[in-house]
This record gives C-alpha cells, structure tokens and sequence, in this order.
C-alpha cells in the first residue's frame, strides 16, 4: 500500500512540475581560478581566509563566466542564499554590487558583461566560525527597445552551489540523498516517505529544502531535485 502511494504521489507530483520552456544555454560555464570549467551542478568549497583590511577577513570564490559562443545577450545572475551563518556575501556582476545578510532569493543588475572571460566578485565576509552557502544560476536575456528598455528571458544558463566555509569543514553530504547511497533517485523519495511516516530521526541529506524540518515539502523538493537532473 505504501509503494502504491509513493507511486501516485510522484505522479502527481510530476503533473504539478512546471514545464521548463527554455532549456540550459550552454554558451556560458562557470570557471574556478585555475581556469577549469565547473560542471552544471556542481558545488565549489571555498574555506582560505584572508585579511581584507585591518579588521575584516574575506573568502573569495574565485569564479569568472566564460563566454564561449561570443552571445550579444545581456545577462544577470539569479542566486539564493539557503545558508549565512555570520557575517555578508557580496556578488558584483555585471558592474553592480549587492550585499547580503540574510537568506532569501536575490539577482544582479542586467547587463553585458565587459569580456568573453568575466570576473565575479563574490566573496563572503565572516564574523565567526560558521558557513555560507550559495546558488547561483545565469540568465539570459535580450534587450528590446531603448526608451525605456525592456528585457526579454531567453533561456537559463549552467548552476553551481558556493559553499564557504570557516572553521572545520564537515563532512560532505549529497543533499536529498536520504538512504546513504550516494545517489539520488526514486529510492530516496520512498525512504523520505518512510522517514515522515514513521517519524524516524531523519540527517540532513532528507532536509532537501533546509528548513530544519522533515514533510511533504521535501518530498516536493527532491522530486523537483530528481527531474532536473534527468
């Protein structure tokens, strides 16, 4: 009975899935500082603290996007920050600054970046021990009329997750990867279900949307996580 719901509810739930119109637009890729593209989906640590004046300290991403097919798009930088322990992350990119505190979804200003191989600025700035975690995904637009502008979506480019980290690094775990495998698929969906049925004790890997509590959301979540991927 209880694969029977598993079942149903992913049918659902795959009913309920907005159709993606745009996909991936792969003239764009993240780079790290060694000049390695970073594949779509990937997770970037950053742990070396620096001095940045006397009496701040800063971590920096070390990220550039390169442009490989030379598009005249104007593009922005969509990111959610799903964690921020202390301290502020800022992201300049294309030429405007935001600086943020607190988790919450958030994008840069629209614009032409200034050569094929731009620099993010996107760093975080810690108080205290603790982390930063980041997603940034890259949108594409093209500019229709100039008094005023207006900016038309055209297609979402690669995501990455920037995870920062001051003081001892955990071990890493796969998010939405409920049964320890080191994968995530439809098994890890039922052994979610079991997980709120039961009211077992569930690890981080099934708090798939990190709101410190386990339910139907997370189920939402993870299917969501499994669609993408597929």
């Amino acid at each position: 009975m209880k694969r029977i719901f598993t079942a149903l509810f992913f049918s659902m739930a795959l009913m309920a899935w907005p159709t993606m119109a745009q996909d991936i637009d792969e003239s764009y890729v993240f780079m790290d500082e060694d000049g390695n593209i970073i594949e779509n989906g990937a997770t970037v640590v950053r742990n070396v603290v620096e001095p940045y004046d006397d009496v701040s300290s800063v971590i920096y991403s070390g990220l550039s996007v390169l442009n490989l097919a030379g598009s005249n798009d104007e593009i922005k930088m969509h990111y959610v920050i799903k964690r921020i322990d202390n301290g502020t992350y800022q992201i300049c990119f294309p030429t405007t600054c935001n600086m943020q505190t607190a988790p919450g979804e958030y994008e840069t200003g629209t614009g032409k970046p200034m050569s094929d191989l731009q620099d993010i600025q996107s760093e975080w700035f810690p108080t205290a021990e603790g982390e930063c975690v980041v997603d940034l995904t890259i949108e594409l637009f093209t500019k229709q009329g100039l008094f005023p502008p207006t900016y038309v979506h055209k297609a979402f480019g690669p995501s990455i997750t920037l995870r920062f980290v001051n003081g001892t690094i955990e071990p890493e775990t796969i998010p939405g990867d409920v049964n320890g495998d080191k994968e995530v698929n439809i098994s890890d969906i039922n052994a979610l279900i079991d997980i709120i049925l039961s009211g077992a004790e569930f690890s981080k890997p099934a708090d798939v949307n990190n709101d410190n509590e386990i339910g139907i959301s997370d189920v939402n979540a993870l299917i969501d996580m499994i669609l993408i991927a597929a």
